[in-house]
């Protein structure tokens, strides 16, 4: 075992050390108006949707990412707060991220991390995803009626990261402080 510890630890220097002379692959921001979101959870959203111009940006990011939420709005920490626990009370309500008890008082929301896929995890944090054991934001639910207005940001890495994606994210996390998310 001790051997198959060593090879693992040897082969995780080579990609680390490529983002720390290069940093992430590309990096990407993009623009999520919560205002008046419709209900497409009866219709492609990739396709057929006020998203489907975000949806064609990230179906053309092919790798491991980092991604996190920015307020953009002048929505504060409490307010954000107050509307996903309420959410999360009424029935039915699909899984969103943990709550903090003492969430910090910053414009980050949510810290992520994906091995593939992006636009698969952006339908679930938009709150159009089928499951709702699946976890995500779920803005769609929360933010109706408001103007929340979000900037989501986009760190893409090589496809030989995707196994280290978990350590960046918490890092990230830690550095960030984001209102709702685990990260240990």
């Amino acid at each position: 075992m001790n051997d198959r510890i060593k090879a693992f630890s040897k082969s995780a220097i080579v990609p680390l050390l490529k983002v720390s002379e290069n940093g992430p692959k590309q990096q990407y921001q993009f623009d999520i108006d919560c205002f008046e979101m419709k209900d497409y959870n009866y219709v492609n959203v990739l396709k057929d949707s006020d998203f489907s111009q975000l949806f064609d940006a990230v179906a053309n990011i092919s790798g491991p990412c980092l991604y996190y939420f920015t307020i953009e709005s002048d929505h504060d920490a409490d307010e954000i707060i107050s509307r996903i626990q309420a959410y999360k009370n009424t029935p039915g309500a699909k899984s969103v991220p943990a709550i903090k008890k003492k969430f910090p008082r910053t414009k980050v929301l949510y810290v992520g991390k994906v091995k593939k896929a992006l636009w698969g995890r952006l339908v679930q944090h938009l709150g159009y995803y089928k499951v709702s054991r699946t976890q995500g934001l779920q803005l769609f639910y929360w933010t109706q009626g408001t103007n929340v207005k979000l900037k989501m940001s986009v760190l893409e890495f090589e496809h030989e990261m995707a196994d280290y994606m978990s350590v960046l994210e918490t890092k990230l996390a830690k550095e960030l402080q984001p209102i709702v998310g685990k990260h240990r």
